[in-house]
């Protein structure tokens, strides 16, 4: 076996030149072996195969040890049924084809699902590895893909819910279908809700007990022990206390125990009360009181609905009421009997009041009608005497006293007895002699003393026989319809208090006056140029001694005499005059005419220059017969009618006044035209300046 070059070349026949030699290989070989394969080739069933390989030149494929076509194209396995197939292969050289090469493919069987249980636990609960039933178990976090791991995982119990966990088995290197393995960690529930402490009183009856839960299992100890079937009934025989408990499950989870503490307790020993409590009718009564702890009140022995509010017994009805009360404190104690008894009241005494004493005279003890009397100095509380009391006449004024009397223990009203112990009056002012000019008059005293009345008499005969005045029974006595034939009558007032000696006042009398006549005239006339002397003069009648009081337009003047005259103008002004003429004497008074005084002479509406001529500062001046002030201005024209000067003035009164200063301007003719607020010339005059 083995290769042999060999070489050759050509000559040409007509140069016998050779040419290049060219190489000639010859191989000799021996016959193809067969194929190297790996065998066997396991599948699981349904696993994806692939195309069979072997190691070797010019592959043909056979499904049979001999005979058959061969096929240069690979098999691929099916993997849908489990088994073993036998696949061959041959490899070719130039010498031929070699023996047929044996390839079994098994597909082995899928195996079940490992075999799992679910799982629960309660939170906090120690929990161990899952556990599932196959061989060489893989397990899994999720439901397809992911990394196995031989390990099996420990749940944690810390986080209420469930977790899904995956397990899977391998058989002849097939694995399984994942298996779920559910595990829950449920919620611990908490103790039962109860109520403690649960207070019996010793032999009463009992109730089994109850709580507030889900699932609920009774013990006698705090921890471990046996859960009762029911729940229990305490025992009441015996003063104690027991604690029992209670738990409440949530699934298989079972939660702390709560203690239920019941306590048995003595009943309680009974109020003390006084009793029988004694009233009067109509008495005021006080709420019933007891020595004891949570007093209930009740109107009956036994049963009813007891109150912890004390009742007031009514006294309004003479006769005999129980009431009962017993201290609740843990057991409520045997009932307590209070007796209310309403016996009679008395009526008040009788007796006289008020009673009149003159301050300093002697004095006798009180008296009234009654049995048992009480005597007091006030009308409610203080404590009552047997003795009657003299009252005292040092000081004067009013004073109050009680008696009552008492049937048995029930005392009655007290009956008010007032003891007046007047002053003797003083009259502190006198009344005085009235000048009147009207038809009425009035008199007033004042006085003291006490309780003091008063009566006013007349004497008709200037003082020698006086009369009472019928209805003049106050301290002001007005005297109505005066005629002047009553000013010689006499006035006087008696003032009384009690039975005390009366003071008697001066005595007064009403002189009864005239009002004059008052005739106002104005000279020389009642109109006249304000630059001319003139005045208003009074006439009066009868003569007397007068005073004067003056207006003008209704505003009051400070002049005081019987007249008002002025040089060139009456005062400062025109209008209506009028005066009030009064009698020192008697106070009578009278009121004049009016007199209106204006100016129809010329004066009324005439500019005023001065001096005229002038050398520069001029006065203009202007009296107006409109009252009411208004807004001027003063013009000033030269001869060229230019106006050179414009002045605003307001009247006040009804005068306007003005100064103008030409001092400036040229010697010459000027015209002064005043003009009203409108611009409408009102007066005008004119003017010669040096």
């Amino acid at each position: 076996l083995g290769t042999t070059i060999y070489y050759a070349s050509q000559t040409s026949i007509f140069a016998n030149c050779e040419g290049p030699r060219a190489a000639i290989t010859v191989n000799v070989l021996s016959v193809s072996p067969a194929p190297i394969v790996v065998s066997p080739v396991i599948y699981c069933q349904n696993s994806t195969a692939v195309p069979l390989t072997a190691t070797g030149t010019n592959l043909l494929w056979y499904t049979s040890a001999s005979g058959g076509i061969g096929s240069a194209t690979a098999p691929t396995p099916s993997t849908a049924t489990a088994g073993s197939t036998t696949y061959y292969v041959t490899q070719n050289s130039t010498c031929g084809e070699s023996a047929r090469t044996p390839i079994v493919v098994t597909v082995n069987a899928t195996p079940s699902a490992p075999t799992v249980a679910s799982l629960q636990y309660c939170q906090g609960a120690t929990a161990i590895s899952l556990t599932a039933t196959g061989t060489n178990l893989l397990w899994y976090a999720a439901a397809a893909g992911g990394t196995g791991s031989t390990t099996a995982p420990t749940p944690s119990t810390t986080i209420v819910g469930t977790t899904n966990y995956y397990v899977s088995q391998t058989i002849l290197n097939c694995e399984s279908p994942r298996a779920l393995l559910a595990v829950t960690i449920n919620a611990t529930p908490n103790a039962p809700v109860v109520a403690t402490p649960i207070i019996y009183c010793i032999n009463s009856t009992a109730i089994p007990l109850t709580a507030t839960g889900t699932n609920l299992k009774w013990y006698t100890v705090a921890t471990g022990g046996t859960a009762l079937a029911t729940a229990p009934t305490p025992l009441t025989t015996t003063i104690g206390s027991t604690t029992y408990y209670v738990s409440q499950s949530t699934g298989t989870c079972e939660g702390p125990r709560a203690a239920m503490v019941v306590n048995v307790t003595a009943v309680t020993a009974a109020p003390t009360a006084v009793s029988p409590i004694v009233y009067c009718q109509g008495s005021t009564a006080t709420a019933l009181t007891a020595i004891g702890t949570n007093l209930s009140w009740y109107t009956i022995a036994t049963g009813g609905t007891g109150s912890a509010t004390a009742p007031t017994p009514s006294t309004t009805t003479v006769g005999s009421t129980t009431y009962y009360v017993s201290q609740t404190g843990t057991c409520e104690s045997i009932r307590t009997a209070i007796v209310v008894n309403v016996t009679i009241t008395p009526a008040a005494p009788t007796a006289v009041s008020p009673i009149e004493y003159c301050q300093g005279s002697p004095s006798t003890s009180l008296i009234a009608l009654g049995t048992n009397l009480l005597w007091y100095s006030a009308a409610t509380g203080s404590t009552g005497t047997a003795i009657a009391p003299t009252p005292s006449t040092a000081t004067a004024g009013s004073t109050t006293y009680y008696v009552s009397q008492r049937v048995g223990t029930c005392e009655g009203p007290r009956t008010a007895i007032v003891v007046n112990v007047s002053a003797a009056p003083s009259i502190t002012t006198q009344p005085q002699d009235i000048n009147s000019c009207a038809t009425s008059a009035t008199f007033t005293v004042a006085a003291t003393g006490t309780s003091l009345t008063y009566q006013w008499y007349v004497s008709t005969d200037g003082g020698t026989t006086y009369n009472s005045i019928g209805g003049a029974t106050s301290s002001t006595f007005i005297l109505n319809g005066l005629t002047a034939a009553q000013s010689n009558y006499k006035y006087r007032a008696v003032v009384s208090s009690g039975t005390c000696a009366a003071a008697i006042s001066n005595a007064v009398s009403a002189r009864v006056g005239t009002n004059p006549v008052v005739v106002l005239t104005a000279a020389p006339t009642a109109n006249f140029n304000p630059y001319t002397n003139g005045g208003v003069y009074t006439t009066v009648s009868p003569a007397g001694n007068y005073t004067y009081q003056w207006k003008r337009n209704n505003a009051i003047l400070t002049n005081t005499g019987t007249s008002i005259t002025r040089a060139n103008g009456l005062l400062d002004d025109f209008g209506s005059y009028i005066v009030t003429v009064t009698d020192v004497a008697t106070g009578c008074s009278g009121i004049s005419n009016a007199v209106n005084v204006s100016d129809i002479e010329g004066g009324r509406n005439l500019l005023y220059v001065s001096p005229n001529p002038t050398t520069g500062l001029v006065k203009v001046s202007f009296y107006s017969s409109t009252i009411a002030p208004q807004g001027y201005s003063v013009n000033v024209y030269d001869e060229r009618g230019t106006r050179v000067i414009s002045k605003d003035i307001t009247l006040t009164g009804r005068y306007v006044s003005a100064t103008v200063d030409l001092t400036k301007f040229a010697g010459g003719n000027y015209i002064i035209i005043l003009k009203d607020a409108a611009g409408k010339k009102v007066a005008s005059s004119r003017l010669v300046k040096y």
